[in-house]
Order: C-alpha cells, then structure tokens, then sequence
C-alpha cells in the first residue's frame, strides 16, 4: 500500500528555502542538508525530485513562481517596493551574501538553472516596473531602465555586503535612486 505524502512539494520546498537561505556558511548545501530542513531523509528528497540538481530546478522554479507579477497590496508603491528589495536582497551577514552568491554562480553553471534566472530576473523588472509605473517619476525617467537599474544597484550592494564593504541596506538604495528620478 502507498502511503501518501505527508507534505505537498510546495510545502517541502518552502522549508527548505527557508532553511537554506538562512545559511551563514558559504560551503555548498548538500542533500542531507535539504533534508534536514525538509524533515524527511535525503532518499526521500531524491525520490520526489529526482536528483539533487532536480531539487535545485524545483526551488529555482519556486523562486519565479514567487515573483509578483503586479501589485501585492495597497501600500503605496513606494513602500510595497521598499517592502520587496528589503525582503529579497537584505542579506543578515556577509557569510549568508557569500553563500547567495555561490548558489547564484552555481545556477549560471546549469543551463536549466541559468533559463529559470533569466525568468525570474525578467519578472522581478516587470514587477518593479509596475510598482515604478505609479510613482511620479521624472519626464526623462524610463521606468523599464529605472526597474533594470534597481535590481544592478541591489545585485551589486549584495556583492558589496559579501565582503563587508560599508553595506548599504536595500531600501536606502531605493530610496537613494527614487530622490534623482522623482
């Protein structure tokens, strides 16, 4: 007799994200790792994905499912995308910036992985520019480069928190950008 699943694939998923993400150790994670996070042993994991590398895949895809694709709420713009970066690009320590990195570099390895991040990157400047779209930006301010800019100056401050260099939280960065363009 089969026994059914005791948690969904999404729910395993959103453990094990949560899990890994809070890594201060740049080592890469292996299955037992996962498995920790996810309650179940690394058998386990392989059996529902596949492969360690089918895991990866399944929280890449996790990752871009996740990404708005319009407004979330009816906070202002403003604070629903400083609510955002903060969310997604506030790294705790400088260890946890490293292992974001590595995972980052792992994925451009795979070209599954790599299509997933183009995916997910194309939505997140969907989603900012959305969010860009109902702010009183200047004339000569594109919203689609503005979006694109945002997410460099942030990728590029998660290379800077990495090795420590003078960090500069999220939101100010936005907000930094939002004073030249509105």
């Amino acid at each position: 007799m089969i026994r059914p699943r005791a948690a969904s694939d999404d729910d395993l998923l959103a453990r094990i994200d949560a899990g890994l993400s809070g890594r201060a150790d740049p080592v890469p994670w292996s299955l037992q790792d996962a498995a920790a996070h996810a309650g179940m042993s690394p058998a386990g994991l392989v059996k529902r994905f596949g492969s360690k590398e089918g895991l990866l895949l399944a929280l890449a895809r996790r990752w871009v499912d996740l990404v708005p694709t319009d407004r979330t709420s009816d906070d202002h713009p403003v604070d629903e995308l400083r609510r955002y970066v903060r969310e997604s690009f506030d790294a705790p320590s400088s260890a946890a910036a490293v292992f974001a990195l590595g995972e980052l570099m792992r994925d451009l390895w795979s070209p599954a992985s790599a299509e997933l991040l183009r995916e997910g990157w194309a939505r997140q400047v969907a989603y900012v520019e959305t969010l860009l779209g109902h702010v009183p930006l200047a004339a000569h301010v594109d919203a689609h480069v503005a979006a694109r800019t945002v997410l460099d100056a942030l990728h590029g401050a998660l290379l800077r928190r990495a090795v420590d260099l003078e960090p500069t939280p999220p939101d100010r960065i936005l907000d930094t950008l939002l004073e030249a363009w509105t």
